[in-house]
């Protein structure tokens, strides 16, 4: 009977010591670690094609995602690659292989918009000062129509950079630093429904560098700006022509 009570105490004394190990650190974080399992018509598992992280519309776990192929009218997640078709005026590879997108739209009817999130839950870094990662605001999307929570708590986004189809946000995150912390990025469906909406998502990264000054922060953002109505108005024509 000591022997069982010594073992139980070592056990909680290392529990204690070492809380968060047995959760790992964030992984697959620039999406390059999918593997395309198809299940037909352009859709694929969801598990193999998006490693470490979990898709959700309307709360709701998805099982499935979609594969260098988009929803017109409805809310799910994609995994897309260089096969990704040029003649769809947005998308495309950020870095890498393989990028996401999350869509927003409908499901069901059209009374029943649902957001779309993409989730993790692991270890920040001890040393990290910012979370970073490279987004393209499709057809001119608002900076509210997404939302990046860690922890729970929403992140105050700044763009940092502007390439030429992404913007590079960063968010400071140094509070979480060594902490085990859920880690969002929501895309919000329009409430009322009139379109679909698209965040293409890749290279999130848990950053040793604090982020930039405000004074080069509002130069990007003004880019940004600039580049958004630009897509919105390539995305209106688009549209009229498949009409």
């Amino acid at each position: 009977m000591r022997k069982c009570r010594l073992f139980l105490l070592w056990s909680n004394l290392l529990c204690a010591v070492f809380p968060a190990e047995a959760q790992g650190t964030f992984q697959n974080l620039g999406f390059e670690s999918a593997r395309i399992v198809a299940t037909g018509n352009s859709l694929v598992q969801f598990a193999p094609a998006f490693p470490g992280w979990a898709g959700y519309v309307g709360g709701v776990q998805q099982t499935t995602a979609l594969y260098n192929n988009f929803f017109l009218d409805t809310s799910g997640i994609s995994i897309i690659d260089h096969g990704w078709p040029t003649s769809i005026p947005f998308g495309g590879v950020i870095d890498g292989n393989f990028t996401a997108i999350l869509q927003a739209g409908i499901v069901g009817s059209i009374t029943n918009p649902e957001d779309t999130t993409l989730s993790q839950t692991a270890l920040v870094p001890p040393d990290t000062e910012s979370l970073r990662f490279k987004a393209q605001p499709v057809f001119g999307l608002p900076s509210d129509s997404f939302a990046v929570t860690l922890g729970g708590h929403a992140l105050s986004l700044a763009p940092v950079e502007i390439g030429a189809n992404y913007t590079l946000y960063a968010a400071d995150v140094h509070s979480f630093a060594g902490q085990t912390a859920e880690l969002d990025f929501t895309l919000f469906a329009e409430q009322p429904h009139i379109s679909n909406v698209y965040l293409v998502l890749d290279s999130i990264q848990f950053s040793t560098q604090a982020i930039p000054e405000p004074g080069a922060l509002g130069l990007s953002a003004l880019g940004a700006l600039l580049l958004g109505g630009r897509v919105r108005r390539r995305h209106r024509r688009w549209v009229r022509k498949r009409g």
